[in-house]
């Protein structure tokens, strides 16, 4: 078993609360031009030179959460500070008055930008994954054996599942909170949006936990991100494939895609493959602790007899 020294894992959750909701923020800044880009004209007659500096903004924020990803080499301890952070905008996810009051309480101390990410529920796609793949990680570390091909090839198909149905079932809940706070102007608790939201976040957590016995589990789901991210470019292709979703659905998963989280997730996923094949082997390769043998042999009596 390889543990991490006591100074690793203080310095990795250091890095890590700090590095990851700033690199967030960064994806919410630059995704915001994208937003409202589609919202306003969807790319038709844009010139698209105008989004060098927001893709520059997600391209760093991207890099700075791989980043915390890659302290998983040397400690669980930072991907799963971070998972704690995640509890914050779930809670606030579920209950849409605390969201109000975090517009109230953040203006003019974070960008806005930074609270429409809250509010578009990307914190919620991101925030959970790292701190599964902490969890993970530091099982590998206890119990480095590879499992059977039976679960490696078995969770090839059910990460994706889980993945995409808790993709869909957050954004219906997001979706869902904001046509009730639009069209009945209410911002109390919504029980079925609230559910939506809970149970895809845990079927997003449980598709990431998958790679426990399946190391390769997020690599289709990554290919398959990277593909609809790229549609961004091609809006005739995208808003009306994604148009076939309900209308409360639809919408917060387009926003999603075009703040930049579907990239940011699958260059995550790619890098906690890697990151998951180095633990692994680090910790197959480390011999195990072995306890110190007593200092008289199991039949003699203790404590010792006189002159012994």
């Amino acid at each position: 078993m390889h543990r991490s020294s006591t100074s690793a894992r203080l310095i990795t959750v250091i890095i890590a609360v700090v590095v990851a909701p700033f690199g967030a923020g960064l994806i919410a800044t630059g995704g915001s031009s994208w937003v409202f880009a589609y919202g306003q004209y969807a790319l038709a007659g844009i010139d698209l030179g105008r989004f060098a500096i927001p893709i520059l903004l997600q391209a760093v924020g991207i890099l700075l959460l791989l980043l915390v990803t890659m302290t998983g080499i040397w400690s669980s301890a930072g991907l799963i500070a971070v998972g704690v952070l995640a509890i914050v905008p779930l809670v606030i996810s579920l209950f849409p008055s605390l969201l109000l009051e975090a517009y109230r309480l953040g203006a003019g101390v974070l960008p806005v930008e930074w609270l429409d990410g809250l509010a578009y529920g990307l914190p919620l796609i991101l925030l959970p994954v790292l701190g599964t793949m902490g969890l993970v990680l530091a099982m590998v570390r206890r119990r480095p054996e590879a499992p059977g091909v039976g679960l490696s090839v078995g969770g090839l198909v059910v990460a994706p599942v889980l993945l995409l149905a808790g993709v869909l079932l957050l954004s219906w809940g997001v979706g869902r909170t904001r046509i009730v706070a639009l069209q009945q102007y209410r911002f109390d608790f919504v029980p079925e949006a609230a559910a939506a939201i809970l149970i895809g976040t845990l079927a997003i957590i449980a598709g990431v936990f998958i790679t426990r016995w399946s190391r390769f589990a997020l690599v289709l789901p990554a290919l398959a991100l990277l593909v609809v991210s790229a549609l961004v470019f091609a809006p005739r292709v995208l808003l009306p494939a994604l148009s076939v979703l309900p209308m409360e659905g639809s919408r917060p998963l387009s926003t999603l895609i075009l703040v930049g989280g579907g990239t940011a997730a699958a260059i995550l996923y790619l890098g906690f493959t890697a990151v998951l094949a180095r633990v692994r082997a680090q910790a197959a390769t480390t011999p195990a602790v072995v306890a110190p043998t007593a200092p008289y042999p199991p039949s003699a009596p203790y404590p010792p007899a006189p002159g012994a």
